[in-house]
């Protein structure tokens, strides 16, 4: 998993990360642990889960989690889990950055491609490959 913030800006971050983060994800595994950083957008298309997190960006927070975490397409995996720190505020350029890129990469998909039909039993294992990316965070 790639960390948008560096190990020194985490160090900094610790005393008051868990008040500070955000975590937006339609993903029901994620969302059935009822944490309270958890922002639940059920039933949402991971382009409208990038954009949710855009607007939060565009208001001052920065990504700690990267968008296209691993190596599956937007389109493979409908479940997607997006970390976040920070509060109100200034623009962070490069979570800005990321996230313009994320957004022009998933729209780059055909509408054929985003609506796969999968099993319920394909839909759990992507949930949990999801899961597994901010477990770190979940704790």
């Amino acid at each position: 998993m790639e960390l948008l913030l560096s190990f020194r800006d985490l160090f900094f971050w610790e005393g008051f990360r868990m008040k500070n983060i955000r975590c937006l994800t339609n993903n029901p595994m994620v969302i059935d642990r009822g944490l309270s950083f958890v922002e639940a957008l059920p039933g949402i298309s991971v382009v409208e889960l990038f954009m949710a997190v855009q607007k939060q960006i565009l208001s001052g927070y920065r990504l700690i989690t990267h968008p296209l975490t691993g190596s599956m397409d937007p389109y493979k995996n409908p479940y997607k889990s997006i970390v976040l720190t920070g509060v109100p505020g200034k623009v962070d350029p490069r979570s800005r950055e990321v996230m313009e890129r994320a957004i022009a990469f998933a729209e780059g998909f055909t509408e054929k491609q985003m609506k796969l039909n999968w099993d319920s039993s394909t839909l759990r294992d992507f949930q949990l490959i999801d899961l597994d990316f901010i477990k770190e965070f979940l704790k």
